[in-house]
């Protein structure tokens, strides 16, 4: 075999193990194409799965919660109401230094018919989607008001609009998880809520003066439910923000996107 047909058979071989490198190139690259492919798939399956879980829970507690607003609606209501009218019966017979005891008495009944009522209402996602997101506040705050649990108020910031029955009943709830820590935790004096609405987006605040807690300390978190109020706004695009320290209060800070 002569010099040429050496170099000849070099070419070849060299084109040869260039083909093969290059279709093992080109093969590698294809499959981890199809195995990004298939892990972003999976992602998004695992999300979207996440997703349903927590709408599903979601609904299970808002179908919960109309339940007990009617039960307190209907039943306690009534049972209040029948009371009520058997102390009114009761008042004729009874001597006059006795009669002013059972009007007291049915006058507090009868607050708390008024006061139960309201929360039956702020328990039942339709008043939520019939009274739109600035009315449910506005009874919450009222009610705390009037019951003297905390001094509250409510401030609107521009023009308000309304979001989708879903956005506007998660903010809602989310509000409420938060009045509940207030007023059960806190030992707050005070209570502000701010709802700016922009362009783009309404950005909500909501403040207490309380002891406030360490937020770095996870089972705060956790008893706050602080994991299920970003669950909930995860699934409306809102972004969630809590900021607190000892002694300094708890500040609430939402963002949703119009």
């Amino acid at each position: 075999m002569d010099n040429k047909e050496i170099e000849i058979l070099i070419f070849i071989t060299t084109i040869i193990v260039l083909v093969l490198a290059l279709t093992l190139i080109l093969f590698f690259f294809k499959f981890q194409q199809k195995k990004t492919a298939y892990l972003l798939k999976q992602r998004e399956a695992q999300k979207k799965f996440e997703e349903e879980i927590s709408k599903s829970k979601l609904e299970i507690q808002e179908q919960a919660l109309q339940n007990i607003s009617w039960e307190i609606h209907d039943n306690v209501g009534q049972l209040l109401s029948v009371a009520k009218m058997q102390l009114n019966i009761m008042q004729v017979s009874l001597p006059e230094s006795h009669q002013q005891k059972v009007i007291e008495t049915g006058d507090i009944i009868g607050k708390s018919l008024q006061e139960l009522r309201g929360l039956a209402k702020s328990l039942n996602p339709d008043t939520i989607k019939s009274k739109g997101l600035i009315e449910s506040i506005t009874l919450e705050i009222n009610r705390f008001n009037r019951l003297n649990f905390i001094s509250a108020t409510l401030k609107v910031i521009h023009e308000p609009y309304s979001l989708s029955d879903e956005k506007e009943i998660i903010l809602f709830r989310t509000l409420q998880e938060f009045f509940n820590n207030t007023l059960k935790h806190a030992k707050a004096n005070k209570l502000d809520v701010v709802l700016q609405f922009t362009d783009s987006s309404l950005e909500i605040s909501a403040e207490d003066n309380g002891v406030g807690f360490d937020i770095d300390d996870k089972s705060n978190r956790t008893g706050i439910g602080l994991v299920n109020m970003k669950s909930r706004a995860k699934l409306i695009g809102a972004k969630i923000d809590l900021i607190s320290s000892l002694n300094k209060g708890t500040k609430l800070l939402i963002s949703c996107p119009k």
